[in-house]
């Protein structure tokens, strides 16, 4: 009898030291299914990946990871990609026209000088007179051309710098997550000093290229937007 008194008191003891674990435990897990647990970029920009099929940072991993400390990585990473997509939109549009002054225009000046130097109803300085004008047009349609390389190279080398400081940017930031650090204001203030350097690099260079004004140019959306 008094075993099994003792056997009674040793599990009402269990009963009751057990109750608080076992609620405390479904609480804890009630707060786990509330909270979302922190993944990994791979997870969080899975979409994105398979979209470009290469490895890719999202707004979303580093919005999850930093909180209020992504706004201005995510300021600058927008900006940086619209300007980007518009220098490289710019640098096609340019290098066409290039190839088009130099295959198209340039075909019909020589084919212009050959008629004119073949005609022999033209004598004299008539005939020098309308080589030379042809010959003319030929050189302003090559400095044209040239202007348009130009013009192509400065996009084209400002889409690059643009693509070099966004992967620097989400490297710096995805290496500050996975040291558990945080954005500092030395590190966007640097971000922000090198993306106006970026900019006044390719007024300097779109306008040394460019032989005639072209202010359609910035207000199509330029760096200066």
């Amino acid at each position: 009898m008094t075993r099994f008194l003792r056997m009674i008191f040793v599990l009402a003891i269990a009963a009751i030291t057990s109750g608080p674990a076992l609620a405390q435990s479904s609480e804890t897990g009630n707060l786990s299914s509330r909270v979302p647990v922190p993944t990994s970029f791979l997870e969080a920009c899975a979409d994105k990946i398979e979209e470009r099929g290469r490895l890719r940072f999202c707004g979303e991993y580093f919005e999850t990871k930093l909180g209020s400390q992504a706004d201005a990585l995510l300021y600058l990473r927008d900006r940086i990609t619209t300007l980007r997509a518009s220098h490289e939109q710019s640098a096609s549009e340019k290098y066409s026209s290039f190839l088009s002054a130099i295959y198209i225009v340039a075909f019909l000046t020589i084919v212009s000088i050959i008629l004119v130097a073949s005609e022999r109803r033209i004598g004299g300085t008539a005939k020098w007179a309308s080589i030379a004008s042809s010959a003319a047009l030929l050189v302003v349609i090559v400095i044209v051309a040239m202007g348009w390389l130009g013009k192509y190279r400065a996009e084209y080398a400002a889409q690059v710098e643009l693509g070099i400081l966004r992967d620097r940017m989400e490297a710096e930031a995805a290496q500050a997550i996975a040291t558990g650090q945080e954005i500092t204001p030395a590190m966007v203030t640097g971000w922000t000093g090198e993306l106006a350097g970026i900019g006044r690099r390719f007024a300097e260079n779109y306008t040394d290229a460019s032989p005639f004004p072209e202010l359609d140019r910035f207000d199509s959306g330029g760096s200066g937007n």
